[in-house]
């Protein structure tokens, strides 16, 4: 998309950009270069971890909380038991409040969703394994098929 393009030089060896790339940044692109241009339209998004931050009402309980957290957590979304006795954070194990907490799972909400509602911009989340669905994917195979071929060296300057 012209004018939307997102450059930079990678500091890491690690052979991927997606080492470097994080939520903040993709989302301040999408913000500033993408989203405004596509207003109204559709955003395929696929599953790399910082296209997937969920948005803070959305995020589950996970098995590092401690058992003050756990019991936050269901409090925060009313989802204590009513059959629990007055003083259940005191008598109830992390282990025990686990199930309720899995009981009470909040929908999934991505922060990418929140930001293209801002737009008018309709977000469809790619399927997990397969590439084969996303067009870009398959160009980035045929060139690296290409390069390998020619035995062009993967090198900022040969790029």
């Amino acid at each position: 998309m012209p004018g939307a393009s997102l450059v930079f030089k990678g500091k890491k060896k690690t052979g991927d950009y997606n080492g470097e790339m994080n939520s903040a940044v993709w989302l301040k692109w999408l913000q500033d270069q993408v989203l405004p241009k596509i207003g109204g339209g559709v955003l395929v998004v696929d599953r790399a971890p910082y296209h997937v931050k969920l948005t803070e009402e959305s995020r589950p309980a996970i098995s590092s909380m401690e058992k003050s957290q756990l019991a936050d957590w269901l409090e925060e979304l009313d989802a204590a038991q009513t059959n629990w006795p007055p003083m259940w954070r005191q008598a109830k194990t992390a282990a025990r409040m686990r199930p309720q907490a899995a009981k009470h799972r909040p929908t999934p909400r991505y922060l990418v969703q929140d930001l293209a509602e801002k737009f008018g911009v309709s977000i469809i989340f790619s399927s997990v394994a397969h590439p084969e669905l996303n067009p870009i994917e398959m160009v980035w195979g045929t060139v690296k098929v290409a390069l390998r071929y020619a035995n062009v060296a993967f090198n900022l300057t040969r790029l």
